[in-house]
């Protein structure tokens, strides 16, 4: 599982690499779960996982798909609950200020009051970073711990370009992404400002039932150069969603 470590200078030597092979352990543990996982994904079939925290990420899905009437992926979340897994094992051997775990598009991390993460030029995944560096984004804003997580379509997909969700941990963050991604239809026929923005509604209108139940914190969709934000996110700082028009 190749992740990055976000600002991991500020671990006590040592412990950047064990987190990595911890990661490697928790990865294998869950092989079995994530196949399983990734078939249910494929067939849209419920599963019976074998581990507690795919078992927790299961359930956590139910809930996501009950508040916003879409199903999410799970395979993705469970890489992402890794994450969150691997975090709290570290928190309890260090008190950082900040620091992240970042895979493919979602950051499993803890940003203390007052800190804020630095531009780093190298990341995987330039628009996950972008939206924890949001300076409204992040709920660790207030000293809490959180996840980001983006879900990208292809473009012969029907469904939404680009969904980020930032939640209180990072396989939530995942849930709810997928979950909105999928009620985002794209239109047949002339694509004009009102029918995007139109297309855009059933998302906006999952992410906020999401929002209201307590599942995230904020988000945002994007579609043809439009883009929709529920919670505290200030669009016009997310360059890298190729947003001209925010509402």
């Amino acid at each position: 599982m190749a992740v990055t470590l976000l600002c991991a200078g500020e671990l006590p030597d040592g412990e950047g690499t064990r987190l990595r092979q911890r990661l490697t352990v928790l990865r294998a543990k869950h092989a079995a779960d994530r196949t399983l996982l990734a078939r249910s994904d494929e067939a849209g079939t419920d599963v019976l996982a074998q581990t507690p925290l795919a078992r927790d990420v299961v359930t956590a899905a139910h809930s996501v798909a009950s508040a916003s009437a879409s199903t999410p992926l799970l395979a993705p979340a469970l890489d992402a609950a890794l994450m969150d897994e691997a975090l709290s094992e570290t928190l309890e051997a260090a008190a950082p200020d900040r620091f992240g775990i970042a895979h493919d598009k979602g950051i499993a991390y803890v940003l203390e009051q007052g800190a804020l993460f630095p531009d780093i030029p190298d990341m995987p995944d330039g628009m996950t970073f972008e939206l924890l560096r949001s300076r409204d984004a992040p709920i660790a804003l207030k000293g809490e711990r959180g996840g980001v997580a983006v879900v990208t379509a292809p473009n012969w997909s029907a469904s939404a370009e680009a969904v980020g969700v930032v939640a209180r941990s990072a396989s939530l963050a995942q849930l709810c992404a997928s979950a909105i991604e999928k009620t985002v239809s794209r239109p047949d026929g002339e694509l004009s400002p009102e029918v995007v923005w139109d297309a855009l509604g059933d998302g906006a209108r999952a992410a906020s039932a999401l929002r209201s139940a307590g599942y995230l914190k904020s988000a945002v969709l994007t579609f043809r150069g439009r883009g929709r934000v529920i919670g505290p996110i200030e669009g016009d700082r997310l360059l890298r969603f190729g947003v001209s028009s925010w509402r």
